[in-house]
C-alpha cells in the first residue's frame, strides 16, 4: 500500500492522525466490526450478530438521575453545615 501512496497523501495522513489519534474505543470498534463480519461469513445466519458482542471494552454504565432527597443528603456533607428546607409555619 505504501508503494501506491504519494508523499503528499502520506503527509496528509500524518497530519490527520496528529489531530485524530487512534483511541481505544476506535480500535475496539474496528476490530469488533471485523470479527462480527468474519463470524457472519462463516455461520448460517440464523442468529443476529452484532459488533458489540465482540467488544473487549466494557460498556459505560447508564447515568441514573438522583432524587431530591439524595441530593439534599449529599449537600449536608458539604462544608458549611446542615442544609434546611423552607419554613413550614
Amino acid at each position: 500500500m505504501l508503494s501506491e501512496i504519494s508523499s503528499t497523501e502520506l503527509g496528509e495522513w500524518a497530519g490527520y492522525y496528529r489531530e485524530n489519534r487512534f483511541s481505544d474505543a476506535l480500535l475496539d470498534a474496528e476490530f469488533s466490526s471485523l470479527k462480527a463480519t468474519m463470524v457472519a461469513l462463516f455461520t448460517s445466519g440464523d442468529e443476529d450478530i452484532y459488533p458489540g458482542d465482540f467488544s473487549i471494552l466494557t460498556p459505560p454504565e447508564p447515568e441514573t438521575e438522583q432524587t431530591d432527597d439524595e441530593l439534599m443528603l449529599i449537600g449536608e456533607g458539604i462544608f458549611g453545615g446542615v442544609r434546611y428546607g423552607g419554613a413550614d409555619c
